[in-house]
């Protein structure tokens, strides 16, 4: 399939998660706060039994669908960056019917976002010389690094006061986590295609569901301390990094050989992650609370 269809399914997809993220935000806003300790598990049944909160979860669980298809023909490093194009939609939209005036920075970032996009689009060959290929020791190994940094980035404020703001801490840690969703759902459909099906719905597919049920509960707890904007920021940028460097490193999807195809690789991928810091103020979370005091 054509990589510019598959920047469709994926722009598609992130439509539907900004639309699931919009109804998650509203619904975490009026549910009990996410903190360890014995009312966790009620807590959790509220988010559960919350129709709001559920609905969201259902339309991001279709992004998810068109994502997971659209990541049969693309790699994991460029399909999540490409994603950064809901930022660009959400800003025209806001425009359109929010009757938002963008500043010099914003239309800076939409211009450089949508370029990021083009130049993925360019420096992928048409037929993909390096397919992505599972290597289970260096995936454990950079997950286990992963999680061993949120686990410090946690203790470091939780322990000893010290570090990122509680907002900043839940946004990095969630961002890892569903980064690492993204990377075990291409993992699944690597095993699958190599008729690996015990190990991709007895192994990968347990742990993925983890890792995104887990994100999502935490950026709902970030969200619950407003400033959705530097929540969105801070996610987005973790899991567009992660997913860069884990499908480098632990799926194999080294970057084109030929130079002009490698240089607008790395122009796009640093575009993107740029551009969605200059664009966060357009995300879901945040055109949520804009839609309740509006």
């Amino acid at each position: 399939m054509s990589i510019w269809i598959s920047i469709l399914f994926i722009t598609l997809c992130a439509i539907c998660w900004d639309v699931g993220v919009v109804l998650q935000k509203q619904a975490a806003d009026k549910l009990p706060p996410i903190a360890l300790g014995p009312n966790l598990l009620s807590t959790l049944r509220a988010f559960v039994f919350s129709r709001k909160w559920m609905g969201g979860l259902i339309i991001s669980g279709l992004g998810w669908g068109l994502f997971a298809f659209a990541l049969n023909y693309t790699p994991i490093s460029l399909a999540r960056a490409i994603q950064g194009s809901g930022f660009v939609i959400l800003a025209v939209f806001s425009i359109l019917f929010l009757d938002h005036r963008l500043k010099a920075r914003e239309w800076l970032g939409v211009i450089i976002v949508t370029a990021g996009i083009v130049a993925l689009g360019l420096s992928e060959p048409i037929q993909n010389s390096t397919p992505s290929v599972l290597t289970p020791h260096l995936l454990v190994l950079a997950v286990a690094v992963a999680c061993g940094l949120c686990l410090l980035v946690y203790a470091g404020r939780k322990f000893f006061n010290v570090g990122f703001d509680w907002v900043v801490v839940f946004g990095i840690i969630a961002g890892v986590l569903l980064g690492l969703g993204d990377v075990f759902t291409k993992g699944v459909l690597i095993q699958l295609h190599s008729r690996a099906y015990l190990s991709a719905f007895g192994l990968i597919a347990p742990a993925l569901v983890l890792f995104y049920l887990t994100g999502f509960f935490l950026l709902s707890r970030g969200y619950q301390h407003g400033r959705a904007i530097l929540v969105t920021a801070v996610s987005d940028f973790c899991a567009r990094l992660i997913t860069i460097v884990l499908g480098v490193y632990a799926l194999g999807e080294a970057f084109p050989q030929e130079l002009l195809h490698r240089e607008l690789r790395i122009a796009g991928l640093a575009a993107i992650l740029f551009g969605t810091v200059l664009l966060a103020r357009f995300s879901g979370e945040q055109l949520a609370e804009e839609l309740e005091t509006g």
